[in-house]
This record gives C-alpha cells, sequence and structure tokens, in this order.
C-alpha cells in the first residue's frame, strides 16, 4: 500500500536537528488512517520500548519510557510477579530479575526481542533493520568482551552464521568483518562511552539512509522515519538530561 500523502507532508530531519517539527507521538496520532497489517509492524518497533523500560525498572529508575505496547505498570507487576510475561520474553525474565540488567543479560533480552520481530515483520525492510541491530548488537558485545580480555564466543545472542564464527574466532582487530561492515572499524575506534553511543546512533542513521535510499511512498518509508524521530527524541532528552545536571551542579557550588 502506497502513502502519497503520509510521505509528502514529512518534514525533512537531519541526525543534528535540535528542534522538531514532528515527533513521534504524531505519527503514532495517525494509527486510523494505517493499514492494521502495516499499525503491527509499527507495533514491533513500539516493543523496542518495553525493553528499555524493564532495564529501567530493574536499574531502579522509575523514569517512564514514552513509547512501547505494554506501559510501566505492566512491567512493574510482572517484575513483581511474572504471571503475563510475553512468550518472546519468557526465557529470559526470570534471570533478569534474579541478576539484573548486567551488560549480556540485556543482550539476551534484545537479541529475544530482535528474534521475535524479524520472525513475525511483513516488512522486508523492517526484517533487515532488526538483522542489523541484532548484527550491531553483537559486534559491540565483542568488541566489549575482546578490550575486558574476555572471550567474545561467550557473549554473543545471535544463531550461529557467518558473522558469529567470525566474532568468535577471529583475531583480527575488525573480526575480518569490514567488508560487510565497514563501519566496525569506526566502533572499535570509539574507546570513551559517550563517543560510542555518538558513533552507534551515527551507524544507525547511515544504515537507515542506505536502506531506504530507493523507496519512495511505501510504508517503509515511515518506518524509517519513525526509527529517525525516535533516535532524533532520545538524543535530544539526553542533551535535556545533561544540561539540567550541569545547572544543578553549578546551583550547588
Amino acid at each position: 500500500m502506497k502513502y502519497y500523502f503520509h510521505v509528502s507532508y514529512l518534514p525533512e530531519i537531519h541526525r543534528d536537528d535540535k528542534k522538531l517539527r514532528l515527533r513521534v507521538s504524531d505519527l503514532l496520532s495517525e494509527k486510523l488512517h494505517f493499514a492494521e497489517r502495516d499499525w503491527v509492524q509499527i507495533e514491533l518497533v513500539l516493543l523496542g520500548g518495553d525493553v528499555v523500560q524493564i532495564e529501567r525498572l530493574l536499574s531502579g529508575k522509575e523514569m517512564q519510557v514514552d513509547y512501547q505496547l505494554h506501559g510501566r505498570d505492566f512491567w512493574k507487576e510482572q517484575i513483581r510477579s511474572s504471571k503475563e510475561i510475553p512468550e518472546y520474553f519468557v526465557e529470559i525474565f526470570d534471570t533478569l530479575v534474579l541478576e539484573g540488567p548486567s551488560p549480556r543479560n540485556m543482550d539476551l533480552l534484545y537479541g529475544s526481542y530482535y528474534t521475535y520481530a524479524i520472525e513475525h515483520a511483513s516488512s522486508a525492510f523492517l526484517r533487515a533493520y532488526f538483522k542489523f541491530q541484532k548484527d550491531l548488537r553483537n559486534i559491540i558485545a565483542a568488541i566489549r568482551a575482546r578490550r575486558k580480555g574476555l572471550s567474545p564466543s561467550d557473549y554473543l545472542v545471535a544463531e550461529e552464521g557467518d558473522i558469529t564464527d567470525a566474532l568468535s574466532r577471529s583475531t583480527a582487530e575488525d573480526f575480518a568483518l569490514s567488508a560487510d561492515y565497514p563501519w566496525i572499524e569506526r566502533l572499535i575506534a570509539a574507546k570513551e562511552p559517550v563517543e560510542t553511543e555518538e558513533t552507534i546512533q551515527e551507524i544507525i542513521w547511515e544504515t537507515l539512509d542506505e536502506m531506504t535510499e530507493h523507496l519512495d511512498f511505501d510504508f517503509d518509508v515511515i518506518l524509517a522515519y519513525l526509527l529517525k524521530l525516535q533516535l532524533l527524541e532520545t538524543s535530544l532528552a539526553l542533551s535535556e538530561e545533561k544540561g539540567m545536571e550541569i545547572v544543578r551542579q553549578l546551583e550547588e557550588l
């Protein structure tokens, strides 16, 4: 199904934008104008917010995630008594509650999410995007493990395949993956947390651009736009949070 009107009115956005003319909530308010099959794709994207919410709650942070499927209260109740856990999170959830949101456990949670989303996405674009996200998270986990002198193979969450084989066995600095993932060298070069996060956001944005370069008025264009808006809103919220922290520190002087 083509969305000529919706795609035409989407304002142009850039990764370094400081103000947004359109927000995620504006796109979500158009639910009645999207085909039911297409809205299911949006729900797969929103499910990622549930993963973030779980992580925040288990870390003792009460902050509400703006966009998710089930809501903070639902997940607070599941942490107290996991009776209604969606089947795609069942295997990892009890471990998360018992052990907490360690990097390894969060990788497993995100891995469960990506696997479910890939299996249920009817959009070829969205399947490819979640596959990219899964590969990206595994690469980040492998780099993190290697820096700590640990075996990357113990920190991968994908099924066996070319990328997991390379990450597990290769001794090359780039895991012999630069040809297929040219951005891996930038990730390896990023040493500080802030620099790493900035690099990740750049890679995701650039990948979305590449994946939608030849699309016109397909719903995939709207999905990519939604994913970019999520990146921008998260980035702007973090910048505002950092700014407020600086103000609080100055007030304490």
